[in-house]
């Protein structure tokens, strides 16, 4: 008897400190209103702007390399003659 209420304390004693775990749920309160929408589609806007020169640059540095492998023609060969 002694040996039961030794163990009923003790496993009190040790689960008494465990508790519910308070977990997020996953559910997430969105409060972005248009103008936070508006503000990051501005944002994006100058980096695409931002982009442009540096696409068209790569464009045209490419149909540079590209246009110097062609051969020459007869008639470019007898003009350099």
């Amino acid at each position: 008897m002694e040996t039961k209420r030794i163990t009923t304390i003790l496993s009190a004693w040790l689960l008494a400190p465990a508790t519910c775990a308070l977990a997020e749920t996953g559910a997430r309160q969105d409060s972005s209103h248009l103008l936070v929408w508006a503000f990051l589609g501005m944002c994006a806007l100058i980096v695409i702007i931002q982009l442009m020169p540096v696409i068209m640059l790569a464009y045209g540095l490419v149909k540079g390399l590209l246009k110097g492998k062609e051969a020459p023609t007869d008639a470019e060969v007898k003009a350099h003659k």
